[in-house]
């Protein structure tokens, strides 16, 4: 007799779909997020696990947590299968392949192990070990059993277990791009927040009638002493929007008087029906937006360079490109596509494409949801010049002549190729206008008849600093506008000119600091730090040695890094204890002295 045989062997082929395409360990968090998205989680939690090895600290176990609905246990055996997700009967949800989660999981770790349950007193768990499989002590996924979850993993819950979720947790971790917690923050808040801007923002339509989806980044070390992981830090994502028309994202706070508006306006909006089946159709939705005229004059009063050298330049240059839009969640920016100034000043306007799961062949999505290799724009006269003839033919006729011959040959092409030429039009055409308007390479200096009052871009960036610091480490007075009043009548008792006192307290309304630096004569201590409600006055000491040797002919970054080190020194001092602040003053000065004694014949 005889027996049936796999028609691919595991053991053989499981190392070669490590390789899968993924770009780097936040994409592939990213397909895990979607899974729980698309279980209805209100909650998801980013945990690492960390322990100190003799090259320092090292992540051990990175989970991912949600509430969602959980899975029963054809499900949940189901889910560690490549291509054997549920999810390939939701076409209109993020998940469609069926690979994300064994796809994600084998292009990080060596072993995913999944806990399920759609009631807490019955948790199912599996796994997936890439060990045993090479080894052929496993070839299919086991069945679930019951199992109880880690004490770490219930802790990262906050004590709390959801009446339904799911973890993933990933181990023995040979392929991460970045090996500690700290790394893999830096590399995906960004990336997170934009991918997942419309389940973030509370602005968003797609959260009209409901509340914005939580993901939480958790880090956790181990600790020698209790034997257990302790919580070091605990924070949740921003949406970080690349067509600035939320307010509630990671872009910095906008100086005043545009601190409470959205940066950019949409511009134009463009619909295009697709038949992707004989009688059914879905819409491609095309969107611009641009910079606002009252927010580039509020930009430009901050500086005197140009405002792509400002805090919120530099963050609108890093969301270039055209944001790829696929079931509410971002495949792909593609930073290249049609870059309509040769100083990548585009960062001015925002473009993105919109389409449902439906479409995905029509896009060309790949597999693991990176990008829709589709979307790309080729100029209409060479993709011309491959299949007609161009002798004696001008761009224009070479244009129309391709697309008769795509509609005649390859009507799904003809219509790619519209809509990328579409996406063409609509940047050239928003680009257009803020060329015409004037918002770019523009110095603050060069502008007449405005009521902005300019300021130091170090009290800018120092306030950002300031107000994030107090969303995770509040402190009383955090949430305060500043009290000019006190502010006004402690300069005026410093001596301080009425005009030049009067000049200070429009600059710090105008531009919504939280911090202001000072340079002055006649300071006991190299600097000296003065809090009031909602507001820290930092003033630096021009006699002190530090100063006349460093600072005074210190570059515009030296000084500014310099600054912001004695900022965070002053919102030390605001955190600390009455008692500990008094210690911390002590030592301010105590130092100060000290640091002018070493200096005193240090060559100028």
């Amino acid at each position: 007799m005889n027996q049936s045989k796999l028609y691919i062997s595991p053991s053989v082929v499981i190392e070669s779909m490590r390789d899968n395409g993924y770009k780097n360990t936040a994409y592939a968090t990213a397909e895990l997020i979607d899974n729980s998205i698309q279980a209805g989680a209100t909650c998801v939690r980013l945990a690492c696990f960390e322990k100190y090895k003799n090259r320092g600290k090292q992540i051990e176990q990175i989970a991912i947590i949600d509430d969602g609905k959980g899975m029963p246990s054809d499900v949940l055996h189901l889910a560690l299968e490549f291509g054997g997700s549920k999810h390939r009967e939701d076409e209109k949800g993020m998940g469609k392949f069926g690979m994300g989660l064994p796809n994600s999981s084998v292009s990080q770790c060596c072993l995913t192990e999944v806990w399920s349950w759609t009631n807490p007193e019955e948790i199912l768990y599996t796994f997936l070990d890439i060990d045993k499989i090479k080894n052929k002590e496993i070839e299919s996924i086991p069945a679930p059993i019951a199992k109880e979850l880690p004490e770490h993993i219930k802790q990262a819950f906050n004590g709390e277990i959801p009446n339904s979720g799911t973890v993933i947790l990933w181990s023995r971790l040979d392929r991460l791009n970045w090996k500690t917690s700290k790394s893999i923050k830096l590399h995906t808040e960004s990336l997170i927040g934009r991918i997942y801007r419309r389940q973030l923002s509370s602005e968003s339509e797609y959260n009209k009638n409901k509340s914005p989806l939580r993901i939480v980044f958790q880090c956790y070390e181990y600790n020698d002493l209790t034997q257990s992981y302790l919580e070091v830090s605990s924070e949740s994502f921003k949406p970080n929007d690349p067509l600035y028309l939320y307010t509630d994202t990671t872009l910095p706070t906008l100086p005043a008087p545009v601190s409470k508006i959205s940066a950019f306006a949409v511009k134009d909006i463009r619909e295009f029906p697709i038949e992707y089946e004989d009688g059914k159709f879905s819409t491609v939705i095309v969107r611009t937006s641009t910079l606002k005229p009252e927010v580039a004059k509020a930009l430009r009063a901050t500086t005197d360079d140009k405002i792509g050298a400002t805090v919120w330049g530099k963050h609108m240059k890093k969301n270039i490109g055209l944001s790829v839009v696929r079931a509410d969640r971002e495949l792909d920016l593609i930073a290249d596509y049609y870059i309509n100034d040769n100083n990548t000043k585009d960062r001015w306007i925002g473009v993105e494409v919109e389409f449902e799961p439906v479409l995905d062949q029509f896009f060309g999505v790949t597999n693991n949801k990176q990008g829709a290799n589709k979307i790309k724009y080729i100029p209409l006269d060479k993709l011309a010049s491959e299949v007609v003839d161009t002798e004696g033919k001008t761009e224009a006729e070479l244009e129309a002549e391709y697309l008769r011959y795509l509609n005649e040959d390859a009507p799904w092409d003809a219509k790619v190729t519209e809509i990328n030429q579409a996406i063409k039009d609509m940047i050239s055409a928003a680009y257009k206008e803020i060329k015409d308007i004037g918002f770019t390479g523009v110095k603050s200096s060069s502008l007449s008849n405005t009521t902005m009052t300019k300021t130091d871009p170090t009290n800018i960036q120092a306030t950002i600093a300031e107000r994030q610091r107090a969303e995770e480490y509040g402190i009383v007075g955090d949430d305060a506008e500043p009290d000019v009043q006190s502010i006004s009548e402690h300069l005026k008792n410093e001596g301080f000119p009425e005009e030049e006192v009067e000049k200070t307290i429009q600059e710090i309304i105008a531009n919504n600091l939280k911090v202001m630096f000072e340079y002055r004569e006649g300071l006991d201590d190299f600097f000296d730090i003065t809090s009031f409600q909602g507001f820290t006055l930092i003033r630096i000491n021009t006699e002190h040695s530090f100063y006349s040797k460093f600072m005074k002919n210190a570059n515009e970054d030296e000084r500014k890094l310099l600054n912001l080190c004695l900022a965070a020194w002053g919102r030390m001092e605001k955190e600390a204890t009455t008692n500990i602040q008094k210690e911390c003053r002590n030592t301010r000065r105590r130092w100060g002295m000290m640091l002018d004694e070493y200096l005193g014949d240090a060559v100028e």
